[in-house]
């Protein structure tokens, strides 16, 4: 019975484990797909405790994106791009530069 109970344990934290993946597939949108997109500037801030790359809007104001790798963009700094997001008050971070984002729908201005 004890070694019934170990495994009945061990799958279900196995479950557990498997179900809790973050799904990293990438994703590519085009500009015309993306709705209520903003123009914004990628910027590095990983010298700094806790931040990565960021993005910088046309008004100055910093975004802090939860999922920006998962999308098929080079990361460089100071790249002009499109994007769509929206605010995730789910989580805090350390970095405080910015509001924390997920975005949406992502364009490389360059490549226009």
């Amino acid at each position: 019975m004890n070694r019934l109970k170990q495994h009945l344990l061990l799958l279900l934290a196995l479950v557990f484990v498997t179900s809790s993946c973050v799904n990293t597939k990438t994703t590519t949108l085009k500009t015309e797909d993306c709705i209520n997109s903003v123009e914004g500037t990628l910027i590095d801030m990983t010298g700094l405790d806790g931040c990565g790359w960021m993005i910088k809007l046309k008004d100055g104001k910093k975004v802090n994106p939860t999922n920006l790798k998962r999308f098929n963009i080079a990361l460089t700094a100071n790249k002009n791009i499109t994007f769509s997001y929206t605010k995730n008050n789910d989580i805090v971070g350390i970095c405080m530069a910015g509001q924390i984002v997920d975005i949406t729908c992502i364009q490389d201005q360059s490549k226009e």
